[in-house]
């Protein structure tokens, strides 16, 4: 069995990729959905079914002009791809490094699949984004709702030992998935986050051309508003100046 037409959004959390994925939705007319229905699925609610069962009804739930479209981040694929081979996860961790055996199944299954890999430029913006999400627990904001809940953003401080983990995470995960798609002789479509904020819904064109599909006529606004604000840029910039520090005093040890 394999999937057959597939949009993968391949992708590092807070690069963008939830806003292109209901960007991808929006422009051909479709409501929001789950971008990540597998991880929901699979990971987050440890389902006992057999993932023929769950294929039936995720492809149904996320299909959209005859494609599946989902996303992944690289450090829990391999529990996607043990599902698919086996029905089981067990044995199978976060994962920072390309390896075939841990990928095989689920390349295997979306093999005819558009490729586009998603990524944010400006890693350190990513890191502090990761952080700010992770402490206020909001996490998107969609045009015309409520705010949601959690500590006000103002009163959150700079935490360099915090936000390192994140950075170094970003950097592996953006490296691997290069080597995933050297692996496989993937050429994936390219859409960085920066480029996709500000050219909605142009940005778009060169998938929708690969996957045969037009966007409706007058897109609707974007669903999905940016978070990020002037906290953000200053956490940023503390975090660039001491990464820079950091890697000084470490090529430059005192005598």
């Amino acid at each position: 069995m394999q999937a057959g037409k597939s949009v993968m959004f391949c992708a590092t959390q807070r690069s963008g990729s939830t806003v292109v994925h209901d960007d991808f939705r929006n422009v051909l007319g479709y409501p929001p959905g789950n971008s990540e229905i597998l991880y929901q699925r699979i990971i987050l609610e440890k389902t006992d079914r057999l993932w023929r069962e769950v294929w039936d009804e995720v492809s149904k739930l996320n299909t959209v002009h005859g494609y599946f479209v989902a996303k992944f981040m690289f450090h829990y694929t391999p529990c996607i791809s043990s599902f698919i081979e086996r029905n089981s996860t067990v044995g199978v961790e976060r994962c920072l490094k390309f390896l075939p055996e841990l990928f095989d199944g689920f390349y295997n299954f979306f093999a005819d699949a558009i490729w586009v890999y998603v990524e944010r430029r400006d890693v350190f913006a990513q890191a502090v984004s990761m952080y700010l999400a992770e402490t206020t627990q909001v996490w998107h904001r969609r045009l015309g709702a409520p705010p949601q809940g959690g500590p006000p953003a103002p009163a959150i401080g700079y935490d360099y030992q915090r936000l390192k983990p994140y950075l170094q995470g970003f950097l592996a995960e953006r490296e691997q998935w290069q080597v995933f798609f050297r692996h496989y002789r993937i050429t994936p479509i390219r859409i960085n986050y920066e480029d996709a904020a500000a050219g909605y819904p142009g940005y778009l064109t060169e998938l929708l051309d690969k996957a045969g599909l037009h966007m409706i006529e007058a897109p609707p606004p974007r669903r999905l508003l940016k978070l990020g604000d002037q906290l953000n840029e200053k956490l940023a910039q503390f975090l660039r100046h001491d990464v820079i520090a950091d890697l000084y005093s470490r090529s430059h040890p005192v005598a």
